[in-house]
């Protein structure tokens, strides 16, 4: 369902959101929350045991033997000693891998293969296509094993097998790598926030990413874990999205990038070194470290204050800032206080020294103040460090540049208009959850479209091509039913 029209009067767009807001918003809550098995946002944030298994089982039923071998394994990463208890546990439900396969930081020649065991292993990955197979192998025995698939060819099929030292197979799934930079072949990427926990567990929206045969999908903060301030509490989180049968068939065929926002990092509108006071200190780089473990994103080996990272798939380059970590929080209100200078530096030279026709810059927070009126992002951190980055972006040539944003729930776009004549789009999709809150902005003059977070699930999918030697991309808006709610072609 389309509720905003660029074409019509500005009036008549006004009232057909604000009345197809109120509609929709209406009844998708009326109708998820009859569910006896609906979990609310707040119970999310919650985090007990009772509330992770009722996330477990809101979708679909999970058999007694997953329910219980994620009960005690929990026990044991929260018991401590987790390198002496869990092995135990998972040995006693038979259980060789935590979770299964995840893929990440795919070029038109690599991709790479986490995959996480109860002990130290070697492991071996074998990537078959149509021309024969390769092998490649750990270089040591590691828990967390990232393995490094080069050497393959662009735009190409290919299935793998984990291969344990025994010969068993621990996992399998598929890729397709994308094509080389000016090849002029079409491909997608998905984009999408707010899972909440909930979201992983739930199959149509991730079922129909990897259907519709997206390269990769872009994960912009509020994932698998809410408001963990610990390792240990994080680890469960974590487990709690490894254990999904959902999350498991798409993480081992669709690779995926993963920034953070406030509940990822720390817990709500939390960033920088402390909470509200100096004497409460964040672990920053506990986070840090512990997010670069449980997620298989590239430059994680780099030596930086910070998750923020950059690639390249085909023609378009993907920049994911670190909005919460860098944060100086007693410079609130002053330049650079919102990235840092080690990022903002960073972003700068990284754009200016992009050779791609597309950039999707992503931040986990909005670019603009239209909802919430810049509460906790950019509008009351650092106005003046936005303009000089979008002075940046205005000096760019030949390049389509899309912002992307989480944070806010529901699914919104707006335009930012700027002096030289160029706009630049931000677009939010907050809607892997269905959980409430965002969407419309009070001023409608900016707005090209509004999704209530409240029970509205979607992702966004982005297609590349070329026509006539001019690069084009078109965003689509996607709901659980394949309905492409939203279509913006640029």
């Amino acid at each position: 369902m389309c509720i905003f029209s660029k074409t019509a009067d500005t009036v008549q767009n006004t009232a057909r959101i604000s009345a197809a807001f109120f509609l929709l918003g209406l009844s998708f809550s009326s109708a998820d929350e009859s569910n006896p098995k609906f979990v609310s946002l707040k119970e999310a944030h919650d985090g007990r045991l009772a509330i992770d298994l009722k996330i477990l089982n809101q979708f679909n039923e999970q058999p007694a033997e997953t329910i219980a071998f994620y009960t005690e394994a929990r026990d044991a990463i929260l018991g401590g000693e987790t390198h002496h208890h869990l092995p135990a546990v998972c040995e006693k439900f038979g259980i060789k891998t935590i979770g299964k396969a995840m893929l990440g930081r795919l070029t038109s020649e690599s991709v790479t293969v986490r995959i996480q065991t109860p002990q130290k292993a070697e492991l071996s990955v074998i990537v078959k296509n149509a021309e024969g197979e390769k092998t490649y192998s750990s270089s040591r025995p590691k828990t967390i094993s990232f393995i490094k698939c080069d050497k393959l060819s662009p735009n190409t099929d290919y299935t793998y097998s984990v291969i344990s030292a025994e010969k068993e197979v621990l996992a399998e799934g598929s890729f397709t790598t994308p094509p080389t930079a000016g090849s002029s072949k079409p491909y997608k990427i998905a984009v999408g926030a707010d899972f909440h926990k909930i979201g992983l567990h739930r199959p149509e929206l991730l079922e129909l990413v990897e259907k519709r045969d997206n390269l990769a999908m872009m994960l912009l903060g509020d994932l698998s874990v809410d408001g963990r301030r610990t390792v240990p509490l994080r680890n469960i989180d974590n487990l709690l999205r490894d254990v999904s049968p959902v999350w498991q068939q798409f993480s081992a065929n669709v690779p995926t990038y993963a920034s953070w926002d406030d509940h990822d990092f720390y817990g709500d509108d939390t960033g920088g070194l402390y909470y509200r006071k100096p004497e409460n200190a964040i672990p920053v780089e506990q986070m840090r470290e512990n997010w670069k473990k449980m997620w298989n994103n590239p430059e994680s080996n780099l030596s930086r204050k910070g998750i923020y990272f950059q690639t390249v798939i085909g023609d378009t380059q993907i920049i994911m800032l670190d909005t919460r970590s860098c944060r100086v929080n007693e410079a609130r209100g002053k330049l650079h206080s919102f990235l840092g200078e080690e990022q903002t530096d960073w972003l700068k030279k990284t754009l200016k020294e992009s050779t791609s026709p597309f950039i999707l810059l992503s931040g986990g927070t909005m670019w603009t103040d239209y909802i919430s009126n810049g509460k906790d992002s950019w509008g009351t951190w650092d106005k003046e460090g936005r303009e000089e980055l979008y002075k940046v972006l205005d000096t760019l040539q030949n390049k389509k540049v899309l912002l992307f944003s989480g944070d806010r729930h529901g699914a919104h776009a707006f335009r930012i208009e700027r002096p030289n004549g160029k706009e630049y789009i931000e677009f939010g999709v907050g809607t892997l959850g269905g959980v409430p809150g965002g969407g419309k902005a009070s001023d409608l003059s900016k707005q090209l479209f509004a999704y209530p977070g409240n029970g509205t699930w979607a992702f966004s999918e982005l297609e590349f091509g070329f026509s006539e030697n001019t690069p084009h991309v078109t965003f689509r808006l996607i709901d659980t039913e394949e309905t492409i709610l939203e279509e913006i072609k640029l």
